[in-house]
């Protein structure tokens, strides 16, 4: 057996990943931006993280608001989350772009994506510097899904958005399911 070297590469040995859209705003400014690298924290208090880099606009709103939401698209939305990682929000209205819908939260004042099946909405509760990324660990305030997608863990009517590398994504395929 063979083993290859992989130097930059070797985050995607940890893929397919759920894909999930942030969203995030400041003082009229707001953007959508996609994260694979995102994992719950803590069931008390209930804390998530993602890791972003600090030169994504994401970043300077969500800590300049202390807030922001966690948007969890379907399969079928993964041209639209390619779109959104691919434009700077800096220079673009990614709703516009996207078609996306805003959606109030109730919780904080970040705008949700009412296209997607679920919703977490945080507020920031510790940013921590890792090499080339920061850990944002937000405190889940209120947390959504669409009802007919879910009992008690997501069903086979929800298809997830599964990045595999780059511009490559995939679905979980529910008929190879194995229960234990």
């Amino acid at each position: 057996m063979g083993l290859k070297m992989v130097a930059r590469d070797w985050p995607f040995l940890l893929h397919p990943s759920l894909t999930v859209l942030l969203t995030a705003s400041h003082e009229g400014k707001e953007t959508i931006t996609p994260v694979a690298w995102i994992m719950p924290l803590s069931g008390e208090p209930p804390l998530v993280a993602v890791a972003l880099k600090q030169t994504r606009f994401a970043y300077e709103l969500l800590r300049k608001s202390g807030e922001f939401a966690i948007n969890v698209p379907t399969l079928d939305q993964a041209d639209k989350v390619w779109a959104c990682g691919t434009t700077s929000g800096r220079d673009s209205d990614k709703f516009a772009l996207t078609g996306f819908q805003r959606l109030q939260a109730e919780k904080i004042r970040v705008p949700l994506i009412q296209e997607c099946a679920a919703f977490l909405e945080c507020r920031l509760f510790a940013d921590q510097v890792f090499g080339d990324h920061h850990l944002i660990a937000g405190e889940v305030l209120l947390a959504k899904v669409k009802e007919e997608l879910f009992d008690k863990s997501f069903h086979e009517k929800f298809s997830p958005c599964l990045h595999l590398r780059k511009n490559l994504f995939l679905n979980a395929d529910w008929k190879s399911l194995k229960e234990i």
